[in-house]
This record gives structure tokens, sequence and C-alpha cells, in this order.
């Protein structure tokens, strides 16, 4: 049974993913969106350039007066994780504390970023709170092609919801993502592997420029091609998928290195995610929707796109730009040797159970990074 949009949401933290969220309001609310959504930022500097960017109102510093003006169904917590547990204690605790005594009905917090857990809500603001965790793919369309629909997002429950409610929650996530739903741990296990795919692209940048050494132009599209090819069948999946790709796109010589690499990069990452404790066939539904939409994201994109595509994810010091640096400082220009003694003829065997490790170690790096981050 779905609910009736005759709510209101509060949207606290009104940057790129206040924004990046508003298929979501539109689903959920229809029409309404425009008369029943309510962005809040603490910076009154951008609001009116913000209020140009979304069809509903926006202010600053006025978050606690909106809740209590609107009596929202839901809360949306999108500001940089590290503000969370500031915006817990001075705006939600206080609203819930009152909502209690009025007897008005608790919202549903719907909290985005890596951390805090939702434990730190029902910890703050009592254990009858619900809280859902949200990790978006954020995997975008492109050349008419639904990504999103394609790679992983994550949703973790700090506590059971009524099943109305659940059910709003994860077809919220479904605007956005293939949704699985898991714990914290496994949750920040699933970011650092989508991170580690992620690299796809710099991946299939080295054996074009590692060809392009040896006088060869392959485009990035047909290596890429062959890469989610070579998945697809390592994989089982049948078909082609939303787009094509065929092992054949790519020049004979270079077919089988990019095979084998695809292989040992899907692998490396799945051993890893699998050796922390996560259920193997959970692990290779998240891990797969995640290769699958990388590799077609590749396949779709000019280098430039590439390139612009992971400045605007790699945050300063968060999760993707350690995935990057780790795999540039490690990898990249051992890659483009291998591709030039591929062609040589005199790349050793061993190479790919190697490239299946660095693939490991990244996806570890990242886990732990991430934790790092939760306790600072």
């Amino acid at each position: 049974m779905m609910m009736e949009p005759n709510y209101n949401i509060v949207v606290i933290g009104m940057g790129n993913i206040g924004k990046f969220l508003m298929p979501g309001y539109r689903l959920l609310l229809g029409d309404k969106v425009e008369t029943n959504v309510f962005g809040v930022r603490n910076n009154p500097d951008k609001v009116s350039e913000l209020q140009k960017q979304v069809p509903f109102q926006v202010s600053a510093g006025n978050a606690l007066e909106l809740l209590r003006e609107k009596k929202p169904d839901i809360v949306i917590v999108s500001t940089p994780p590290k503000v969370i547990p500031l915006v817990a204690e001075e705006t939600l605790k206080p609203y819930f504390e009152e909502a209690r005594k009025e007897n008005w009905r608790l919202p549903d917090i719907y909290t985005f970023g890596p951390t805090p857990a939702p434990q730190m809500y029902l910890d703050l603001l009592g254990g009858d709170v619900l809280v859902a965790k949200f990790l978006p793919s954020m995997v975008k369309e492109k050349q008419g092609v639904p990504l999103q629909k394609l790679g992983a997002g994550f949703i973790c429950f700090g506590s059971p919801f009524p099943k109305d409610r659940e059910a709003r929650a994860i077809k919220f996530s479904n605007v956005f993502s293939q949704s699985f739903v898991m714990d914290q741990d496994q949750s920040l296990c699933g970011l650092s592997s989508k991170i580690t795919t992620y690299t796809i692209s710099d991946c299939v940048c080295a054996i074009a420029d590692g060809l392009a050494d040896k006088g060869f132009q392959v485009p990035i599209q047909d290596i890429a091609s062959v890469w989610r090819a070579a998945f697809r069948k390592h994989a089982g999946l049948e078909g082609q998928g939303m787009y094509p790709c065929r092992e054949m796109d790519a020049p004979e010589y270079i077919r089988e290195f990019v095979y084998r690499l695809s292989v040992s990069w899907y692998d490396g990452i799945l051993r890893y995610i699998v050796s922390v404790g996560v259920d193997k066939t959970l692990a290779q539904g998240f891990h797969g929707a995640n290769f699958e939409a990388f590799s077609l994201a590749v396949q779709l994109s000019d280098r430039n796109e590439l390139e612009l595509d992971m400045k605007h994810r790699a945050t300063k010091g968060g999760v993707t730009e350690k995935g990057i640096s780790t795999f540039r400082s490690y990898f990249t220009e051992h890659l483009r040797q291998a591709t030039r003694e591929w062609m040589d003829g005199t790349l050793d065997e061993s190479f790919f159970d190697s490239a299946e490790g660095i693939a490991y170690m990244i996806n570890m790096t990242v886990n732990r990074h991430s934790y790092r981050l939760a306790k600072r």
C-alpha cells in the first residue's frame, strides 16, 4: 500500500545532494513538490541562486523553525557528513523532544553520506525514531541510457520500519539506484567496492595510453566494450544488457589482454568484499551492478567527460579521492607498461594475478579509510 502524497518534506542541506534528489521528491509528491518540499541551508549567500534551480522554497538559517512550522513526514539530512552530528544535536533533537510533548507525528529521517551510522540518531534522538541511511549509486543517464537503473545503491535502516514506510524509502532509493538493503558495515564495504570499481575508467585509459605508446590508436569506448563483454561473460549474464558490447569491438591484438584484466579486476574486488564477511550472493549482486554500470559509463563517455566526472566526485580527503590516488600511485604506470609488454609479446603471465591483488588492495585501502573518516 503506497502512502498518499499529502505530507511535507524538509531538506536540511541544499547542496549537490539536496538538488540531486529532486527526482525522488517528484516521485513521492508528484505536482505537490512546489508546495510541500522546503529546503534550508546554513549559508544565506547562495539562496537566491538555489531558488532559481529548484521549484520549491529555499531558506537559510531557520531549520528548527521550519520543522516546527511544516511538521514534515520526512526530514532529509544532506549536509556534509562531518556536519550531520551538529545538525542532529542542535536542530533535530529539540524538534523531536517538542514533537513528543505536543504529540506530533515523528518524521522519518533520510540521511545521506557514509557516516554517521543510523545508530547515531537512535542514540541521540531515541529508539522510536525511524532513520534510514542512503548511499545512492550517483551514476547518471548518458546518451539516453539510464545508468542509474544499473548502479547499486545502499539503504541501512536504523530499526525496523512499518511496511508502508519501508516501501516508501525503497521506492525513493530506486529512483537513483538498484537498491540493496544492508547494515552499516556492509554499506561501507559496498561503498569502497563501488569506488574501486569506479577505477575501471582509469584502467581503460591506461590501456589506451600503453597502446598509443606502441603506435596503436584504439578508442577508449572500444576497449570499454570488450571490458564489459568480458565481465558479462565471466558473471554469466545473458545478452548485452542495456547497450551493445562485444569482444570483437577492439582489435584482435588487444582483446585477450582486456578480457583477462577485466576478469582479474572484477575478481579482486569481489574477493575483498567476501573476505570481510559479506554474503557472496549479496556481494555478487551489488558488485556486479556497479561493474556493469561503470563499464557502460566508460563506453558512453569520452576522456574529458571521464576526467570531469572524477573531479566532481573526488572530494578532498574523501573515499573517492583515496581510491583514485591509490590506483594512480600503484597501478597506472604498471598497467601502461604491461600493455606495451603485451604488444611486444614479453608480458609475464603473473601480471593478471598481480592485477587481481591490486584491485583487492585498493578496495581494502578505501574501506579502511572510510572507517578512519567515521572516527573524525
